[in-house]
């Protein structure tokens, strides 16, 4: 029994910069899959790394403070000024007391 060798694929390792070079050559080509074979990479490992890019642009894109929604920010603005309505109520009682001589 006469054993065929096999050409096994050896593992590649692309840089982050070769990795996006690859996917803009794929995404100029006229198909995908024109493009994948001219690069002699794998749908799923496109696919993959196509993701992780828009992950990554997504990521740095994104601001560091999460928006409130304006619902949030109105309630935000009310609940200051009833703090400062209730300390300057606070602050006329005090006066009022003072001016009748009674305990504080």
């Amino acid at each position: 029994m006469v054993i065929a060798n096999q050409e096994s694929k050896v593992r590649r390792k692309w840089t982050p910069q070769q990795k996006f070079a690859i996917i803009q050559e794929v995404r100029k080509a006229p198909s995908i899959t024109e493009g994948l074979k001219r690069q002699d990479i794998s749908t799923s490992q496109f696919y993959a790394w196509d993701k992780q890019l828009n992950v990554g642009i997504n990521a740095a894109l994104r601001s560091s403070k999460p928006v409130k929604p304006a619902h949030t920010r109105e309630l935000e603005r009310e609940n200051r000024l009833l703090k400062e309505m209730v300390l300057n109520l606070s602050h006329q009682v005090c006066e009022l007391k003072k001016t009748l001589s009674l305990p504080l």
